[in-house]
């Protein structure tokens, strides 16, 4: 269990970063070799493009992992303490339809409606860059599920009482 959870502690950050120095690199690569040597690098766009794609995907479950998401919650806050848990609750409930069904679920059916499709120039399969969307579905579930179990945790040890 000690070996999952230090994967999945790991796995998103090292991901994210990897397509981020891709992003960058290929970018930089593609406007050198355009406006110096004046012969685009052709596949680099579409690289660069699926790249960003993951970025996207598996860098909002590094965010959620770190609780990085601004909220907004200056009326919120101004609530009697049990509507204030009632709108905890509501936004776990939001929170979720959208990870599940939305980044889950509607990501594997994108993922296997673009499974015979490739990229243009070089031919990537479309699974390969739309299957970012679910994992990092997945991964952002974990994450938040763990916060929440956690706040609520540390919510009843001090005798606050959880949502």
């Amino acid at each position: 269990m000690k070996k999952i959870k230090g994967f999945l502690d790991v796995f998103d950050d090292i991901m994210a970063t990897m397509s981020l120095l891709g992003v960058i690199f290929l970018t930089i690569a593609n406007v050198i070799s355009r406006y110096i040597f004046n012969h685009p690098l052709q596949w680099a766009e579409e690289v660069a493009l699926a790249l960003f794609i993951w970025l996207i995907f598996i860098g909002v479950s590094s965010t959620m992992k770190r609780k990085g998401h601004i909220e907004v919650d200056f009326f919120v806050k101004k609530f009697s303490p049990r509507m204030y848990s009632l709108s905890k609750i509501v936004r776990a409930i939001a929170i979720y339809y959208a990870l599940i069904y939305v980044f889950i679920y509607l990501g594997f059916e994108l993922t296997a409606q673009t499974a015979g499709k490739a990229t243009s120039v070089i031919g990537i399969n479309y699974k390969y860059i739309d299957i970012a969307i679910p994992l990092g579905g997945v991964l952002m579930t974990i994450f938040f599920t763990k916060n929440l179990i956690i706040d609520n945790l540390s919510k009843v040890k001090k005798g606050q009482g959880g949502v």
